[in-house]
């Protein structure tokens, strides 16, 4: 049975937070895997660039990892998903695995108000890291946006990537 984290989020863009949390739950949590979940085009979060662009930054900033999946599972949803849709998946593909669902303390406090919260957290394990905001994705749009230093909030591939799409401007 393997030990395996799933980490779900827009990833609008990665951050070096984002690339921190998944090595650092592997090291930890001593985890066989983290699959990297980015919500598909349906999530409603303003200023979301596409899945395709979301996708390929993760696929760069975690090139190098072997203990680190990407997964495409959100990626043609033909509705909003919630993620209690996302964890039912989970555990019916990861069935004879040893599952944890990673997320950052400002989501896990707000579970509550999430669809079937109740169903949500039974029978699931959870790794809930502090939220640093000094290194999130809306700080880094921001500063793209205002045109302000944000290479040292992503990796450099990512950043490399964001410039040459012209992406967040």
């Amino acid at each position: 049975m393997s030990k395996i984290g799933f980490f779900g989020g827009s990833f609008n863009p990665p951050t070096i937070a984002h690339f921190e949390i998944v090595n650092n739950a592997i090291k930890k949590y001593n985890l066989d895997k983290v699959v990297i979940i980015p919500m598909g085009d349906k999530y409603q979060k303003p200023g979301l660039v596409s899945f395709e662009h979301r996708y390929k930054m993760l696929l760069k900033m975690f090139e190098d990892a072997e203990n680190v999946e990407i997964s495409n599972m959100q990626e043609n949803q033909k509705e909003v998903s919630y993620a209690i849709d996302c964890f039912n998946e989970i555990d019916e593909k990861y069935k004879n695995d040893e599952r944890f669902f990673i997320m950052g303390q400002d989501n896990y406090s707000n579970i509550n108000k999430w669809k079937d919260p109740e169903k949500l957290v039974l029978n699931r394990n959870f790794i809930v890291f502090e939220r640093n905001d000094s290194t999130s994705s809306s700080l880094v749009r921001q500063k793209i946006k205002s045109k302000g230093e944000f290479k040292s909030f992503t990796l450099p591939e990512v950043a490399k990537y964001i410039d040459q799409q012209g992406l967040y401007k």
